[in-house]
């Protein structure tokens, strides 16, 4: 295996290319294409640490907004969104950690962290997917009700029972993978791990498709458009994720560029979207709905 076929878990290391054309493969690692890794220079690491700082301030404003919501309205379905937040800007710590283990040549902890970022990211996700589903059902449950549905027998458990079954599902699915990956790292080689992170960043799609349906679809039916921000802020998380995806088939440093940009884009925009809302609250003294 060549050196530009080694896997790169990182793609902070694509902003420094010598670092991956430059590494050899040791005769003891032949069998797993396993590859010797190697230091990089201060920028790259600067550069990355910069991005995680800015990752983990935003999603923290994004947190400590809807746990004060959370702690004024007692609603619990409130929880999922910010605990998710805080579990992202985690991944973001883990992303820097797993780039420092590659400088120092490091190659369990560099997996290791890797793995770990991305299951703390698609945990994230999942938790504000949740989130966005407890919502759908406590507004069920408080729905007004006609006269004829109060005679009506009770709806059957098999709809709840469902949804239970897909929430415990969505929310445990990346650990399980993280867990199966790791397990079986001795048996597959780096290309193969390489392959099943692409099917993580797939679910993290999905899930991010979903909370932007959710996010915009009551917004649209009420007209309020100013509050757009929020399914925008998320429509650009989802394409992070998609240009990640991009790098899986072209470790293309642009992509990776451009991923960037639209993560912290997008977090800053979800802010600027809680601010204004609160303004508007406090000039206007409407209730704000996330």
């Amino acid at each position: 295996m060549t050196a530009q076929e080694s896997h790169i878990l990182n793609p902070f290391i694509l902003l420094h290319p010598s670092s991956a054309t430059t590494t050899t493969i040791g005769p003891h690692h032949a069998a797993y294409g396993i590859i010797t890794i190697g230091a990089l220079p201060t920028s790259v690491l600067l550069f990355s640490l910069v991005v995680t700082v800015a990752s983990i301030f935003l999603c923290s404003v994004i947190a400590i907004y809807f746990y004060r919501s959370y702690r004024f309205s007692g609603l619990g379905y409130l929880l999922g969104l910010p605990t998710g937040f805080i579990i992202i800007g985690a991944s973001s710590e883990f992303e820097y950690l797993g780039l420092v283990y590659y400088s120092v040549s490091n190659e369990s902890l560099y997996t290791l962290s890797f793995w770990v970022q991305l299951t703390l990211q698609s945990e994230g996700f999942a938790l504000i997917a949740l989130s966005y589903l407890l919502k759908d059902r406590a507004g069920e449950i408080l729905k007004p009700r006609l006269f004829l549905d109060h005679l009506r027998p009770p709806p059957t458990e098999l709809k709840d029972v469902l949804i239970s079954i897909l929430a415990l599902v969505v929310i445990s699915a990346p650990v399980m993978v993280t867990i199966s990956a790791l397990f079986v790292q001795p048996i597959l080689n780096d290309t193969e791990l390489k392959d099943l992170s692409l099917y993580t960043r797939m679910f993290d799609l999905i899930i991010l498709g979903y909370i932007f349906m959710k996010s915009i679809v009551p917004l649209v039916k009420s007209a309020n458009f100013k509050l757009l921000y929020v399914p925008a802020a998320f429509a650009l998380l989802w394409l992070e994720q998609y240009s990640l995806i991009i790098i899986y088939f072209d470790d293309n440093s642009a992509a990776f560029i451009g991923s960037i940009i639209v993560r912290l884009f997008g977090l800053a925009l979800f802010v600027y979207a809680i601010h204004y809302a609160i303004s508007n609250s406090r000039n206007k003294g409407l209730e704000v709905e996330r």
